[in-house]
């Protein structure tokens, strides 16, 4: 049996299902192939020994109620702020939410088929490029064909990829536990959400107690610091990272004492990588399958989420362009691919850096020396022009991008107006003025203007050298 769709979107994690809901919602023929389901019995018990517990920042909440799914995250608790242990900080000013990824998935799923996208509970065994204006085979273990002109890849660290870029390779070991003290002062079997994050000498730790589900500890260790294979492998280096001399002699060696493994151990390779590089149609892809992200960043979800939107206007593109001659597909997608896996990567560095205490210990030394020296995002000295792809109304189109010591990362539209209406390159190309008719732009873009330094009163520019620095940790 063999159907056929515009796109066949592999992988129901966040980044494909959120990908096929968009895809259904804009009237694009989809189909959703994962071997998980839609609808989950939340509290069964093989509910809980398939789920794992991860955090959701308040952004990826944010952008899910912004789509009309909040229902998703009713897979999550409200939001918790964490305490910690890490360079000489006791507590986080961020939030974080505690997802359950076996619901949280299944939900996203579901939602993907409420609007339209057609579900194939079913494994991919075997993959086939007809051609590139022919699209792609999909073969799944059940013997169904699944034909489709483009295919969306958000298998995860799973995707099939060629060389891969990536810098010192991290292991989590995770699973729910039983006994001990989850946090300073908390009581086991406490109704309240708690998180805390310490960094010790070998590594960092995730400490959080669930209402319902319980206590999820996950380690994040060095991938080739592990003896042993299976679970028993596993339990000994999860009990041997709470036995190291970090925890001796303050609270927390209290949290691990009598601890019991409650269940199978998780472990997975969650260091950055860079899958995919490149863009070669008809396939996409999207999340961990172009730019695997370390857990460390908090930025997970929401680059699965944040990719699978740009997949929607790549995908408008390559239907009516099928081999991207305009280069317009391929420019988008490298720009945010490579430009994230490098940001993490500098971010991920800096936030390592700050443990001073641990510095010399293999850990921390390896990922506090990667990259390089260079700074984690843009430095810009003067304002200035440059042409680069943007989505606008929903399609990719080449603008220019005015790009200031405030904005690194270039702002193409100010409050839905182009910013090439606004302001032109200088003389001999050297930095902006601004067109005559800025003067007449709306309030809140004069407003936006003089804050980077130009006038429309004056038709003057003044470099600001002020910066703004985004940080993305845990």
């Amino acid at each position: 049996m063999t159907t056929f769709h515009e796109v066949a979107v592999v992988g129901g994690g966040p980044a494909g299902a959120f990908a096929a809901w968009q895809l259904a919602r804009a009237g694009i023929g989809v189909a959703l192939i994962d071997p998980q389901g839609t609808d989950i019995a939340a509290g069964q018990p093989e509910h809980r020994a398939q789920t794992r517990l991860e955090g959701l920042g308040d952004r990826v909440a944010h952008l899910l109620a912004a789509k009309g799914l909040g229902r998703v995250l009713e897979a999550a608790t409200a939001p918790v702020r964490r305490s910690l242990r890490w360079a000489g900080l006791a507590q986080s000013a961020n939030r974080e939410r505690l997802v359950d990824r076996h619901l949280f998935d299944a939900l996203l799923r579901h939602e993907a088929v409420a609007a339209g996208a057609v579900f194939h509970r079913d494994r991919l065994a075997g993959t086939s490029v007809l051609a590139v204006r022919e699209g792609v085979r999909l073969s799944l273990a059940s013997g169904k064909q699944v034909c489709a002109r483009l295919m969306i890849d958000a298998r995860g660290r799973q995707a099939r990829a060629g060389r891969r870029l990536m810098g010192p390779q991290t292991l989590s070991i995770a699973g729910f536990v039983t006994g001990g003290r989850p946090t300073l002062n908390d009581a086991v079997g406490s109704d309240e959400a708690t998180a805390h994050v310490e960094a010790t000498p070998q590594g960092w730790v995730w400490d959080v107690t669930h209402p319902r589900l319980g206590r999820w500890v996950q380690i994040s260790i060095d991938a080739g610091d592990l003896q042993g294979a299976g679970q028993a492998g596993l339990a000994e280096r999860f009990r041997r990272f709470h036995s190291q001399e970090q925890f001796e002699g303050r609270y927390e060696a209290g949290r691990y004492e009598g601890c019991v493994i409650d269940g199978p151990l998780r472990a997975r390779n969650c260091g950055l990588v860079l899958s995919a590089g490149s863009l070669t149609p008809p396939v996409i892809p999207i999340g961990d399958a172009a730019v695997a992200i370390d857990p460390l960043s908090g930025h997970g979800q929401f680059w699965a989420l944040s990719s699978a939107l740009s997949a929607l206007p790549i995908v408008a593109q390559l239907l009516d362009d099928r081999q991207d001659e305009s280069g317009l597909a391929r420019r988008f997608f490298e720009d945010r691919v490579v430009g994230t896996f490098w940001r993490q990567a500098r971010v991920g560095r800096d936030f390592y850096r700050l443990e001073r205490d641990l510095a010399e210990h293999p850990y921390w030394a390896a990922r506090a020396g990667w990259p390089d020296a260079e700074p984690s995002h843009p430095q810009v000295a003067a304002a200035r022009l440059e042409r680069r792809v943007v989505v606008e109304s929903g399609r990719l189109c080449e603008r220019e991008v005015l790009v200031t010591p405030m904005d690194p990362d270039g702002v193409a539209f100010v409050a839905g107006i182009a910013v090439g209406d606004l302001v032109r390159a200088g003389s001999a190309g050297e930095g902006v003025t601004l067109r005559p008719e800025a003067a007449r732009a709306p309030q809140p873009v004069i407003g936006w203007l003089e804050s980077r330094g130009l006038s429309p009163a004056s038709n003057e520019i003044t470099t600001s050298t002020r910066s703004t620095t985004t940080r993305e940790t845990a």
